[in-house]
Formats: structure tokens, C-alpha cells, sequence
């Protein structure tokens, strides 16, 4: 698949210390074409790097993971020294969300397949979730051996469970109905839930702003929802997300201005691209 090319950003505070990353938290999030990170300094609850960089040529094999990683570790050689806790994901549309009293451990990979499709050299892992749900998911083996020889204690989570877990933290009102859209390199992800009870987990393939926009007002349709009382929350990176905002307002009344993690501060270096990079932010609340 290809891949729009990744924005070089390096963006660190002044009080980040690579001699003290034992006391920070480390998110990280790999797609084929390339990486973002972000720091956190958890005795200051305070973001104070991100950074995202393109891999020197694209993954087009599995094989290609461990020179992936290495570039990784190249790049910022701190990576590989103690963290307080690491979080890594693979930006994928490869997942699905279970409820918890339907899952059967030994039945995931099954489960996962119905919805995604699961490449040959893919492993399928699941994470409990905190709405009584689980998240399956399938990510390159060799991408984790080679990232475990990295960060051993690594939290592997899925691409939708730190948006997941935002959307949730969002709902000020148990009768509300939301729908929060990330959207990632070439698709969005999508949450729609009736209070905090999670109605639809999935993606969309990002092709043009009205494709978008009739794909949201399509979901409202069939689980029932009115557009006008919906409150809706549009996260991450697109070149036309300034035009697909004002489209979506025309059908849309309640857009949330609380788009993006608000349980922790942000360097002044990186504030305004909390909303861009949420989904890599959030996957602090995965812990």
C-alpha cells in the first residue's frame, strides 16, 4: 500500500533529558512508511517531545521490520535506554472490538478475521478494554520481535484503543450521542457510542470529503442517530480536514471543541498539535 509521505517534525522541550527517560513514558507509533513519537514527563503530568520521521524507503516486506526498527533507534538513540513505560502501535486497519462476555482467547484470531484481513506473518493480540469490551488486532510478528529487542516491557495496543479511550473520557453527558474520527494515513477511525456504551468500532477509507462525510451520516442512519444532536470530534492529519470541518457542518450541529487529551499538559513547543497527533497522545490513557 502506498503511503503519503510523513511530515519530518522534532519538536523537544528544553527540560527533556535523555539521562532521565527512567521517569518518562515513551508512545510510539510505527506505520509502513515510517514513525511518530511522543515524551512524557510523568512526575510533571507534561508532554514535552514529539517527534515523526520518515523510514529511508517504505516497508514493502515483513523482512524489512528490523532495518525499520534500527532506523528508529538511529535516529534517537535514547529510545533504547530504561522508560518508566512504553506504548507502541502499528497504524493499521486491522482490528475489531469485542464484547467482553463474547471473547474467547483462543478464538481471536477467528473473530478478527470476519472484519479484518490477517497477513501471513501477522500476529493477533487483544487487549481488555474499560467499557467491558476487548480489542483484537493483527500487527507484524517480526515488527514486535524486533521492537521487544528495543523496549522488552512494551504495551502493544491496537491503532483504535487510544482513540477508544479518548472518546470515552469525552462524553460529558450519558444521553449524548458522539462520534469521534481520526483520521491516519489513508483511512479514519471511527467510534460512535450512545452514551458510554460503544455502538460502532471501525474505519473508513479516506477518498474525498464528501466519501467522509456520507460514510458519517450513513453510520447515524443505521444506529439511529439524529446528525443534529450528535456531537462529532474530528482528530489527526488531512490536507482537506479544513474543508471536510465546514462540510460536515452543514449536517452536523454539535462539533466538540474538547478534541484532544485534557488529563495532561502539553510543552508550549507542542501544544498546537495535540489535536493532530491525539491518537499517538492518547495512548497514554492505555495503561
Amino acid at each position: 500500500m502506498k503511503e503519503k509521505a510523513m511530515q519530518k517534525l522534532e519538536f523537544f522541550d528544553e527540560t527533556f533529558d535523555p539521562d532521565r527517560t527512567a521517569t518518562y513514558e515513551l508512545s510510539i507509533q510505527v506505520s509502513l512508511g515510517g514513525f511518530s513519537l511522543c515524551i512524557k514527563d510523568l512526575t510533571r503530568n507534561l508532554f514535552i517531545g514529539l517527534a515523526s520521521c520518515a523510514f529511508n524507503h517504505p516497508t514493502v516486506s515483513p523482512n524489512d521490520w528490523p532495518e525499520q526498527v534500527a532506523f528508529i533507534t538511529n535516529t534517537y538513540k535514547w529510545v533504547s535506554k530504561s522508560f518508566k513505560r512504553v506504548i507502541f502501535s502499528y497504524e493499521s486497519k486491522g482490528f475489531a472490538l469485542i464484547p467482553e462476555n463474547l471473547f474467547v482467547p483462543n478464538k481471536a484470531k477467528t473473530l478478527l478475521s470476519l472484519t479484518a484481513q490477517i497477513q501471513d506473518l501477522d500476529e493477533v493480540r487483544y487487549n481488555s478494554s474499560t467499557n467491558d469490551s476487548v480489542s483484537i488486532f493483527s500487527i507484524p510478528s517480526l515488527l514486535v520481535t524486533s521492537w521487544f529487542k528495543v523496549q522488552s516491557d512494551s504495551k502493544i495496543v491496537a491503532f483504535c484503543d487510544s482513540i477508544i479511550q479518548l472518546h470515552l473520557l469525552s462524553i460529558k453527558n450519558e444521553k449524548d450521542r458522539s462520534i469521534t474520527l481520526s483520521l491516519a494515513n489513508d483511512f479514519g477511525v471511527v467510534i460512535a457510542s450512545h452514551g458510554k456504551k460503544i455502538q460502532h468500532c471501525g474505519t473508513l477509507d479516506i477518498k474525498s470529503i464528501d466519501d467522509i462525510t456520507y460514510h458519517l451520516l450513513n453510520l447515524c442512519k443505521g444506529l439511529g442517530y439524529s446528525p443534529s444532536n450528535t456531537v462529532i470530534s474530528i482528530l489527526g492529519q488531512y490536507d482537506k480536514k479544513a474543508g471536510l470541518e465546514v462540510l460536515i457542518e452543514r449536517f452536523f450541529k454539535n462539533i466538540s471543541p474538547n478534541s484532544t487529551i485534557v488529563q495532561s499538559d502539553f510543552s508550549y513547543l507542542i501544544e498546537k498539535y495535540k489535536i493532530r497527533y491525539a491518537n499517538l497522545f492518547s495512548q497514554s490513557l492505555c495503561v
